[in-house]
């Protein structure tokens, strides 16, 4: 995939086995993953039997940090999407502190948008004062009302007309779909995982994804 070589096991099924047999088999192909060096695997979206795989010692790819480079290419396709100019539209970056994923979108997003509004605690109020002091850009408090995108990249929730969760084991990207030009999404494969582990091998850049719109995926 994209130059990415991948181990697939496949994991034979007859119609009426029981509950316990069908473990039996997961958990074999399981171990013959792990016994040739596997320790990340990519699953079907809604892949029923995590706790057999997580029991042999294997684990998901994790698309939190993925999803987070993400926030600003995602930002503007939710502005696109509403039909609004980035220069007209106010954007909350939320989160428990200013990580490096939140600053980034911040640089990226400030210099853009008509109003940014940043709500991160001590932290985010130092990031807002610096934006001011190196953009000269109009930085709102955190009580921005119901900003036209809100991007959290931890707890808590923000709300806005247009809501991404870009933290935890299954981010929420409002509906959106994120797609590359050009490459065949394997099927049966949960989209986001996978695009997080190309991203990771530097084998996928953030600039060639874009988005369909929710009513579009």
């Amino acid at each position: 995939m994209l130059g990415l070589r991948c181990l697939a096991a496949t994991v034979p099924v007859r119609a009426g086995w029981k509950e316990r047999r069908l473990l039996r088999q997961v958990g074999r192909g399981a171990a013959a993953l792990v016994k040739a060096g596997v320790r990340r695997v990519l699953t079907a979206e809604e892949f029923p039997h995590w706790a057999a795989l997580e029991a042999a010692g294997l684990r998901p790819v994790a698309p939190e940090t993925f999803c987070q480079a993400l926030a600003a290419p995602l930002a503007l396709a939710a502005l696109a999407a509403q039909g609004r100019k980035p220069e007209e539209a106010s954007v909350l970056l939320s989160g428990p502190g200013a990580s490096p994923a939140l600053v980034q979108a911040a640089e990226a997003l400030c210099p853009r948008v008509r109003r940014l509004a940043v709500d991160g605690g001590a932290a985010g109020e130092e990031l807002a004062c610096w934006l001011r002091l190196e953009f000269g850009a109009a930085v709102e408090p955190p009580g921005l009302a119901r900003p036209h995108v809100a991007l959290c990249f931890g707890p808590p929730e923000r709300q806005g007309e247009t809501a991404f969760r870009l933290y935890g084991s299954r981010p929420d990207l409002a509906g959106f779909v994120p797609v590359v030009r050009g490459f065949r999404q394997p099927a049966g494969l949960a989209r986001l995982p996978l695009l997080a582990l190309l991203w990771e091998a530097g084998r996928l850049e953030v600039e060639q994804v874009t988005f369909l719109p929710p009513h579009a995926g």
